[in-house]
């Protein structure tokens, strides 16, 4: 792995007892600012994680899945100073609040999605086909304004207190590798540009991961997880592919009720197979409904000595 930084080798410490550093996160269905960071810090102190991870519960521009077409989004051509779009001020206001609830030296990520992720979580997978219908230089100016809001947000959250973004891409199991190229990756890493230089960087893959993992590697991050379960690359091939990146995941995400001795053995075989470079984590979001029972049971699947 390359050099971790103080606040990355906090989060890849493990606690005592543990074998291996874990983090998961679901969402708290809470846009107010104080209420959300007051969740998130319980969560994070009372499940002893890895980090403190911002959901995106805040959402900065429109409501998950709100939006019926990539038409809508045509004339988003510009925006202002970060602070003053949507409400994108309220989850910088967030961020500042969680960071004075934690210890300086708990670490804390701030969820961001990239431009393309954001189209498909505003307009699903049809809106990010249908940007292909679009003249092209419209597409593009759409996720460069897009890329340039996400970097300035970046940036205005590291300032705020976050010590890192927890970065989630979308797209690539909707597009071909060829349309990927040209509307999704430059826009991934143009939104990462307001990053650069923070001292943890964490790349989410969402959807399926089957080809072209050697990608990732021009991506200035430091860990790197998608959801095994909708993939046909493994963590342990793309721990190959990419052998300075920190692996995440090993968990399900889908997992509702408590886990056993199965989860662990899974957990157990990749820290054989990544050793330090493992970050035990589900594969995306938990349930918003997973209970108290179940998230005790992912805990301990890293306990040392554990049934």
């Amino acid at each position: 792995m390359a050099h971790l930084t103080q606040p990355l080798e906090r989060l890849m410490t493990p606690r005592a007892g543990d074998l291996s550093p874990i983090l998961f996160w679901k969402h708290f269905r809470q846009d107010s600012a104080a209420q959300l960071a007051a969740s998130t810090a319980r969560f994070y102190r009372g499940h002893e994680l890895a980090a403190a991870k911002l959901m995106p519960d805040i959402p900065i521009l429109f409501e998950d899945f709100s939006l019926t077409s990539f038409r809508q989004l045509r004339h988003f051509r510009s925006f202002g100073d970060v602070a003053s779009v949507g409400r994108s001020g309220e989850y910088l206001r967030c961020v500042e609040l969680l960071r004075r609830q934690l210890d300086p030296s708990d670490p804390l990520v701030v969820t961001l999605f990239s431009p393309l992720g954001l189209v498909g979580l505003w307009c699903g997978p049809d809106g990010v086909r249908e940007l292909l219908q679009e003249p092209r230089w419209t597409a593009h100016q759409v996720l460069a304004a897009l890329g340039a809001l996400v970097s300035e947000l970046a940036s205005h959250c590291l300032k705020a207190g976050a010590d890192g973004i927890y970065y989630s891409c979308w797209g690539q199991d909707v597009l071909s590798d060829v349309e990927y190229s040209e509307f999704g990756l430059p826009y991934d890493l143009m939104g990462l540009s307001g990053a650069r230089g923070a001292p943890i960087s964490m790349l989410h893959i969402h959807g399926g991961v089957h080809e072209r993992v050697e990608r990732y590697a021009a991506y200035p991050v430091d860990v790197i997880g998608w959801s095994e379960e909708e993939s046909s690359v493994s963590l342990v091939e793309g721990g190959r592919i990419l052998p300075d990146l920190i692996m995440m995941g090993g968990l399900s995400e889908r997992q509702a009720a408590p886990v056993g001795a199965a989860e662990r053995s899974r957990v157990l075989d990749l820290r054989g197979r990544l050793g330090e470079r493992l970050l035990v984590a589900p594969g995306c979001s938990l349930p918003d409904e997973v209970s108290s029972e179940t998230l005790a049971s992912l805990r301990r699947v890293v306990r040392a000595g554990a049934d």
